[in-house]
């Protein structure tokens, strides 16, 4: 037998303190970059002792490993949310084009999440190009399960897409790879739209690449229009990265 969660205010009070560390250690970090979280800093601002923050988190490592954690369960479960939303309305539609519009919601769903998840968005980012100086590799191998665990959802259509035929097969979860760094990079093109809104609009690019992709992965584009249009007519009941606190 295992034991049952903690309960009562004790517990109550041991979450609410770990939610505000790591929403200011998410916020400090995606503001001013990783060198501006200090332990003594995250302490100052959630007027904490020193020593409260390190009874929750061992070292800085450890905290930046649970932020990142914490962002990736947030956005997977927006997108259990929106995934649920689109089973309800599609639950007639034939395998292939099924397996096919799974595909475009998660990369429409990856893309909407500068609207709704921008703070998580960026610290993904962050930590794609910057994970070596962030945190030691054994407390970001505490991070790999969530992380797969979200990227899971697109090989396994990939994977669904190719055994119907919507796409050629090919390495589903190097593809998986190639797209969410590619999908990540454009997406940060939107820091320059105040040169130029338009030409810097980073989700319009990225929503774009998403489609590229598919056509460059065996994607008839009669039959990816189709599903763009499903996509289009499920966003007009709500956002495509649902906000957790809407739901």
């Amino acid at each position: 037998m295992t034991d049952a969660p903690p309960t009562g205010v004790r517990a109550a009070n041991r979450l609410a303190r770990t939610t505000a560390f790591l929403s200011t250690a998410l916020r400090i970090v995606t503001e001013e970059g990783f060198d501006a979280l200090t332990m003594q800093r995250l302490a100052d601002e959630c007027d904490a002792a020193i020593g409260a923050v390190y009874r929750y988190f061992p070292s800085k490592g450890a905290l930046v490993a649970e932020v990142q954690r914490e962002a990736i369960e947030r956005l997977a479960a927006s997108y259990d949310v929106i995934r649920h939303r689109a089973d309800h309305a599609w639950i007639d539609l034939d395998p292939e084009d099924s397996a096919l519009a799974r595909l475009v919601l998660f990369g429409r769903f990856f893309c909407a999440t500068s609207v709704s998840f921008p703070q998580e968005l960026r610290l993904m980012q962050m930590l794609m190009g910057e994970a070596r100086h962030m945190m030691p590799i054994e407390e970001g191998l505490r991070v790999v399960p969530s992380a797969m665990r979200l990227l899971d959802q697109m090989r396994a259509g990939l994977e669904a897409a190719g055994d119907w035929g919507s796409l050629d097969t090919g390495h589903a979860m190097g593809r998986v790879v190639t797209w969410a760094a590619s999908v990540s990079g454009v997406l940060q093109v939107s820091r320059l739209d105040v040169y130029d809104a338009k030409l810097f609009d980073g989700e319009a690019l990225a929503r774009q690449l998403c489609l590229d992709l598919l056509r460059a992965w065996g994607a008839a584009p009669d039959r990816l229009a189709r599903m763009v249009d499903l996509v289009d007519e499920l966003a007009l009941s709500g956002p495509l990265a649902p906000p957790l606190a809407s739901v």
